[in-house]
């Protein structure tokens, strides 16, 4: 069975968890504990990214505006994982976002109800993403930059990889073969080089950055059909991702 590799420690920790079936994607997931206190604090922390960045004094706000005791900061910074302050606040902002797209689609009001074909929805997907970084828009290369650190490169990739399953099963995946994995890494690397695009975007509502995704998307659906029996392909694409993250925060 076809296998690769993108981090020097091995496959991905998703791929672990999860068979190459559609099925096996939870239809509706709590991707974030709103209850925990470390949550609580993180997502208070959020509403100070505007005017901190990705940076611990959004913690230190937050905390006082909730009238906690200024020594939970330390209590988060000693948490079990071992990361920063700083990149445990962008992976919460990543979490979050994805648990606010999972809950736009399942809204039975939502446009996207009303899209039937598999690559519109990956299309309206992106596009939905990145337009929750527009209001930090100009803060987001701080907190990107906690992402390529080779320490927080594990878990930077998993919650990647994360929304890149999450928008394949939404848009209406089937794949139970090679293309389970071709189409989640195509969708990771469409993302992150959208995202890259949406950096130096200067249009109108980020006009340009919605038709670069719209163009990027198309060729994939056009092209990547072809790869299903490539395995050079996978290990590839699971390169050029790695690097796509690199120039993203070089340029950022």
């Amino acid at each position: 069975m076809f296998k690769f590799i993108i981090r020097p420690a091995g496959k991905p920790s998703y791929m672990a968890r999860r068979a190459y079936h559609s099925i096996d994607h939870p239809s509706s997931n709590i991707i974030v504990n709103p209850k925990s206190m470390e949550s609580i604090i993180l997502t208070k922390s959020l509403t100070y990214l505007p005017k901190f960045g990705f940076d611990s004094l959004c913690i230190t706000q937050a905390i006082r505006d909730l009238k906690y005791p200024d020594s939970l900061q330390s209590a988060i910074s000693s948490s079990p994982s071992g990361n920063s302050l700083e990149f445990q606040l962008m992976l919460h902002w990543l979490k979050i976002q994805r648990q606010n797209l999972q809950d736009h689609v399942l809204d039975p009001k939502s446009e996207f109800n009303s899209i039937n074909d598999e690559y519109e929805r990956v299309i309206y997907l992106i596009n939905k993403r990145l337009e929750y970084n527009q209001p930090i828009i100009n803060k987001l290369s701080t907190g990107l930059s906690q992402l390529i650190a080779p320490y927080n490169m594990n878990q930077s990739l998993d919650e990647l990889h994360n929304l890149s399953d999450d928008i394949a099963f939404y848009a209406g995946d089937t794949s139970n073969d090679f293309a389970w994995y071709s189409k989640r890494l195509g969708f990771s690397s469409i993302y992150v080089s959208s995202e890259v695009f949406m950096l130096q975007d200067t249009s109108k509502d980020f006009h340009h950055t919605r038709k670069f995704v719209e163009d990027k998307v198309q060729a994939f659906s056009n092209l990547g059909g072809a790869y299903n029996d490539v395995e050079q392909w996978g290990t590839f694409n699971a390169i050029s991702l790695v690097n796509l993250i690199k120039t993203q925060l070089a340029r950022g």
